[in-house]
């Protein structure tokens, strides 16, 4: 994946051994691929980068005499910084050494979007790593204690080839990640599936120097209630919205780029759309995947048509996706998520000329934001399991601050343990090509909305009747997830406003569940379950996925815990199983 890598030391002898950024990655004309030596008093090392031909004035790779610093991604307020920080030169260089120097450890705190990067302080001898608010452009770490030398990147599977470049070293599987992998679908939040190989919390940084190493917070969400009536919040969540909106889709207009908008059966994309296009954000193109005749093709379908976008569609039929993708998919993820959380992102990805296009603008965790990751209608503590997909092995996962950053509330840890490393996840294959973001992540918005009453959030009560009271129109859809229109009389079921002309179906569905009935039909956005039962080829492939590999788990009790749930699981589960095989072959050369 693109992004950036390398290693830093307070030796000398770092420098040692000459290494040249093609020794760890392909060539590739489509990227900007660059080396810097790191050669000051005090720190030693060699930065990489290999990112993508866009938005290149959002990005950095420089060395001053006060200075090293690398930044990637895309920074949404950079003119408004600029403005700020009076910067004569109008570039992202000029304006981090400004902010840098009223506040040189945490003068990202600033930037909003989709960003990580890098900044050395040549005079105090001081490297900092950081990723953003939601940590969705990810960051991994190890330290070679021994020789004093810290390795980093943005793609896992390029850092362990760098580190195993440099140091001939083989890595030993964290099993706990493993049953992490296997029940929640994800490894925990700063886990990867490799021993002493960290996954930086996001909201955070890291500092090292010749006395060591230090992770530090600069922003940590909370949903600590505040007092304000529902229609103030209604009016704020319109406010910080629409400037979440105007900050991504504004960064497209900077580059005179046509605006790439994801569109979907339910409530988060939708919004995303509908209020760019009410802000006069029209040059858009909004893409659909999903199973044909689904409503996600359906309704998107009927949406466009009113709003008069041009829209494309990609089949999920048969899930041929599953197998075409798996391997990169993986890759992709670092095996720290199911490979069908991302592949058929990955299929939509690699379907688009991205040329014209900027911004991927998505809805992802619009639920959970103005929703709540709470369960039947209530908030609850944290308790081992939350928000897992399988709680057959769920009692071997342990839990600790380390590995999940936050072990108090249930929404919190949901959050940060499900939302930005799993949710997010589905964004990464667009990262190939350009970046990706939901305004439902934006830091102001986000923070805002989940200290909102819970009585407001719950059953998207308040998400509803912003909707309803804002934009009356785009509520005369259908919402797939309760089967009919949100501007109808609202019934609560479990936490979930279903409209009263929905109650049959919706009864019917919740008893079939409560009863244990598999719903394996192909109704579905995803309909896994369905395809594994009715397309052979793919049946087959999970089973020589996992028969051709399980010999390569040497702890036997893992090994036959994964027999046991590929062997008995249901569809969602053989694959977070087959998923844990391919990352197992794929690093079978670097591992102990």
């Amino acid at each position: 994946m693109p992004g950036f890598f390398g290693f830093i030391s307070s030796k000398e002898q770092a420098l040692e051994n000459d290494i040249d950024i093609y020794d760890i990655i392909e060539k590739n004309d489509n990227l900007m691929e660059e080396k810097m030596v790191v050669n000051t008093s005090g720190l030693y090392g060699y930065f990489f980068r290999n990112t993508i031909k866009k938005f290149e004035q959002d990005k950095a790779f420089s060395e001053t005499e006060e200075a090293c610093f690398i930044i990637e991604g895309v920074i949404l307020n950079k003119l408004d910084l600029i403005e700020k920080y009076e910067s004569k030169e109008r570039n992202i260089s000029s304006l981090v050494q400004k902010m840098a120097h009223n506040a040189p450890e945490t003068f990202f705190s600033e930037f909003r979007g989709h960003f990580s990067g890098v900044f050395l302080n040549k005079e105090t001898h001081m490297f900092n790593l950081y990723t953003n608010h939601v940590g969705d452009e990810e960051i991994f770490y190890y330290l070679d204690e021994k020789e004093d030398v810290l390795y980093f990147g943005t793609d896992f599977d390029i850092l362990i080839k760098l580190i195993h470049k440099q140091t001939g070293k083989n890595f030993k599987l964290k099993t706990n990640a493993a049953y992490s992998l296997i029940t929640h679908s994800y490894t925990l939040c700063n886990d990867t599936l490799f021993e002493e190989v960290h996954r930086l919390t996001p909201g955070h940084y890291l500092q090292y120097s010749a006395s060591g190493i230090e992770k530090k917070c600069y922003f940590e969400l909370t949903n600590e209630t505040i007092d304000i009536t529902e229609e103030e919040a209604m009016a704020k969540i319109d406010t910080l919205f629409r400037n979440a909106v105007r900050r991504s889709f504004e960064k497209d207009m900077e580059y005179g780029y046509k605006h790439l908008v994801a569109l979907s059966g339910g409530l988060d994309s939708r919004m995303t759309t509908w209020v760019a296009h009410d802000m006069g954000y029209t040059n858009m193109l909004n893409y659909t995947f999903s199973q044909t005749d689904y409503m996600d093709e359906t309704i998107p379908k009927q949406i466009a048509n009113k709003l008069k976008t041009e829209w494309i569609f990609k089949s999920l039929d048969n899930g041929l996706y599953l197998y075409k993708y798996f391997e990169e998919a993986i890759q992709m993820s670092g095996g720290r998520c199911q490979s069908c959380s991302i592949t058929p992102t990955l299929g939509m990805a690699n379907s688009i000329d991205f040329d014209s296009f900027g911004v991927v603008h998505t809805g992802h965790l619009g639920g959970a934001i103005l929703g709540t990751y709470y369960e039947k209608g209530k908030k609850q503590a944290f308790h081992p399991g939350s928000g897992a997909n399988s709680t057959r092995l769920i009692n071997k996962v342990q839990y600790t601050e380390e590995n999940s950053f936050h072990l108090q509330d249930k929404e919190v840890f949901k959050l940060y343990n499900r939302g930005f490393t799993g949710n997010l996840m589905g964004l990464k294959p667009f990262q190939k090509y350009t970046e990706a973001i939901s305004p439902y992540t934006d830091v102001e918005f986000m923070s805002f909305c989940l200290t909102l009453p819970f009585e407001y959030r719950k059953g998207h009560g308040i998400y509803i009747k912003w909707i309803n009271k804002y934009y009356p129109e785009a509520a005369n859809f259908v919402y797939d997830k309760v089967g009919g229109k949100i501007n109808r009389k609202l019934i609560n079921v479990k936490g979930v406003s279903i409209p009263w002309t929905s109650i049959p179906s919706a009864f019917v569905k919740l008893v079939k569940i409560k009863m244990g009935v598999k719903l394996n039909s192909k109704k579905h956005m995803n309909p896994i379950g369905y395809w594994v039962k009715n397309n052979k080829d793919l049946s087959d492939f999970y089973q020589n996925s996992f028969y051709n590999n399980v010999d390569l788990i040497k702890n036997e009790e893992l090994k036959n815990d994964c027999k046991d749930v590929f062997e008995t699981g249901n569809a969602m589960e053989k694959d977070q199983i087959i998923t844990f095989m391919e990352f197992l072959r794929s690093m079978n050369g670097y591992m102990k």
